[in-house]
């Protein structure tokens, strides 16, 4: 198949061209990701979820370089979200997990796995976000204040607050307003 009519088939969803896409940078997407998230088996979730996303989304794409760096793109980006999600995970575990070796309470456990699972829908709705607010968000929750955030990000104090208050707005939309309080609550 030429790179012309190959980059048609993927942009209108021929199943054929998603499978040679797949076929064609999989492999190689893996062992970009693996490279991040130092682990092979999550560097597959994260390609196979960035694969989803495109098919998902409504991306065209005019040529194959454009594609490649699209999937290269992507995968950075979600491999980066995977290490950050990663790390909340753990300082969950450092939170709860020596408390729940000693104690091996039932109602300990039903804590920790209801904590991961509010966890792990704050990931996906923070993926959602955009970077700016992303990080604005993140350094809120860490505990600085609106100047440090923008001096640090380079912009205006002002964009700072607003994309502060938007980012809190949509996480509490996403979440409802009892599980978004609980997220920074847990996190702050």
């Amino acid at each position: 198949m030429d790179v012309d009519r190959f980059i048609e088939s993927v942009n209108k969803k021929r199943e054929g061209a998603w499978r040679e896409m797949y076929r064609k940078y999989y492999p190689a997407l893996c062992n970009y990701a693996s490279k991040i998230v130092k682990d092979s088996d999550l560097a597959e979730d994260v390609v196979q979820d960035c694969f989803i996303k495109i098919w998902d989304s409504g991306t065209q794409f005019p040529d194959a370089p454009s594609l490649v760096g699209y999937l290269y793109r992507t995968v950075y980006t979600r491999a980066l979200n995977s290490v950050r999600d990663r790390g909340f995970v753990q300082e969950l575990y450092e939170k709860w997990g020596s408390e729940l070796l000693e104690n091996q309470e039932e109602e300990l456990v039903i804590e920790c796995a209801v904590e991961e699972d509010v966890v792990n829908k704050f990931s996906s709705v923070v993926d959602k976000l955009s970077d700016q607010q992303r990080q604005v968000l993140f350094m809120s929750m860490e505990g600085c204040k609106v100047k440090e955030i923008a001096e640090r990000l380079g912009v205006s104090e002002n964009s700072v607050k607003t994309q502060k208050k938007r980012a809190y707005a949509f996480v509490r939309e996403e979440l409802g307003e009892g599980l978004a309080i609980l997220i920074f609550f847990l996190f702050s």
